[in-house]
């Protein structure tokens, strides 16, 4: 089934991006997928011990699928099939990896509203997968 994938983070934008693309995937007759990327835990010097880590990667999966699960309730009405997956590592990498599936048409996702300075300075998810994706990308503002 052709989906498009809406990236979410749970941010204003990416909330005005999931409505958006669940509309567009109802009028377009397509499902879904709701992709929200989890950074890499990164050790601090001092380290951690195995049992901590476990605890800290397990806290940061379960959080990041209460997100999908909200996210998912709130796509629902536009009455279109909803799919949720929870990837890890760098946003824009996960996002345009993901995106290369076949059944993958189209990407959306919410824009931060940087400015131009910080957009040069920082770079920003959204202007990386416009560049790194092999599919059509719609920002939403």
């Amino acid at each position: 089934m052709a989906r498009l994938l809406i990236a979410v983070d749970g941010s204003p934008p990416s909330l005005h991006a999931l409505e958006y693309g669940a509309s567009l995937a109802a009028k377009l007759g397509v499902g879904v997928l709701l992709l929200h990327a989890m950074p890499r835990v990164v050790l601090p010097l001092g380290g951690m011990t195995p049992a901590s880590l476990a605890e800290l990667l397990h806290t940061q999966e379960a959080e990041g699928k209460r997100l999908l699960a909200a996210l998912a309730d709130k796509a629902h009405p536009h009455g279109v099939e909803v799919e949720t997956e929870l990837g890890v590592g760098d946003a824009a990498a996960v996002i345009a990896e993901r995106a290369e599936a076949a059944d993958i048409q189209m990407v959306v996702m919410g824009s931060r509203g940087q400015g131009a300075v910080a957009r040069l300075l920082l770079g920003s998810v959204a202007t990386q997968v416009v560049h790194t994706a092999a599919k059509p990308v719609v920002v939403v503002r």
